[in-house]
């Protein structure tokens, strides 16, 4: 799903699509974090019930630290 909205932006505007910042919308967690955050289209994404456990949120802000989260372009 991401890939096809970053080409439909493309379509119309290449260079924006290559800046716009494209999240994932379900709810991450520590568990799912690494492999959404990976996804090559995949900029952020929404942080739910992880934010309430400080721990959870913790382990979420480590994931993406290590993967440079935004930086992958």
């Amino acid at each position: 799903m991401h890939q096809m909205i970053r080409a439909l932006i493309s379509e119309k505007n290449p260079n924006y699509a290559k800046q716009v910042k494209i999240i994932y919308g379900g709810s991450l967690t520590p568990e799912n974090s690494e492999s959404l955050f990976s996804m090559e289209n995949i900029d952020g994404g929404l942080v739910g019930r992880c934010s309430i456990d400080p721990q959870s949120f913790i382990k979420l802000c480590h994931v993406a630290n290590q993967l440079n989260c935004g930086e992958k372009r």
